[in-house]
């Protein structure tokens, strides 16, 4: 494989992770609202689901949902209704009175699984993910690649999700943004929790 053609497809990638959307949306919240554990299992989940997406694309398999249209209509409508739900969660609680914290205490393990959780089907439910890595890979990879440069893509790539989404697990759940976060929960989740909410119905709305 030619150096520039990957650095260039990763470059082009990482653009893609960093920009704002639903993983963004759900990270911040579990960074801010939850706990830092909580943050990093769903960074783990959120760049597994991507990669389970990109590896079915390298080996030609996400051409079973862009060329099968009712099961492409199945996976959006799926997205839209799990953005849907976690905006309408979000905002929700925001409008629920403060009081004495009854929660029960929850370990860092179960509390880094629920986060996993949330942040893989965060993955899977996005259908522009298939659309990204299909376009992307005709462009910038040539089609006679060998599995063992294959699996080296899909390893650079995870890695370079993985580090993102651990840098902003870490970052949003300093200490001086969680205390922020407490004095301003309300607006904060109701911000959160409306965009969720506008991008579940914009992705529902959409044409398949």
């Amino acid at each position: 494989m030619i150096t520039a053609q990957l650095a260039g497809l990763l470059a082009i990638w990482f653009l893609a992770v960093i920009s704002p959307g639903p993983a963004f949306l759900v990270l911040s919240h579990l960074a801010i609202g939850r706990s830092r554990a909580s943050a990093l299992g769903g960074a783990l989940g959120q760049s597994l689901g991507a990669i389970l997406y990109a590896a079915l694309t390298l080996w030609g398999l996400a051409v079973l949902v862009t060329q099968i249209a009712w099961l492409g209509s199945v996976l959006r409508i799926a997205g839209a209704v799990y953005l849907i739900y976690l905006g309408l969660s979000l905002f929700l609680s925001a409008s629920q009175e403060e009081g004495p914290s009854t929660q029960p205490q929850v370990s860092a393990g179960a509390d880094a699984w629920a986060g996993f959780r949330i942040g893989f089907i965060t993955a899977m439910t996005n259908p522009k993910a298939i659309a990204f890595f299909v376009s992307l890979f005709a462009v910038a990879l040539p089609a006679d690649l060998t599995n063992g440069e294959r699996l080296f893509v899909l390893a650079c790539g995870f890695a370079m999700e993985l580090s993102w989404y651990v840098f902003v697990a870490f970052a949003l759940s300093s200490e001086r943004l969680r205390r922020l976060y407490a004095r301003a929960r309300k607006p904060i989740d109701r911000i959160l929790g409306a965009a969720l909410l506008l991008l579940g119905v914009r992705l529902g709305a959409e044409r398949g």
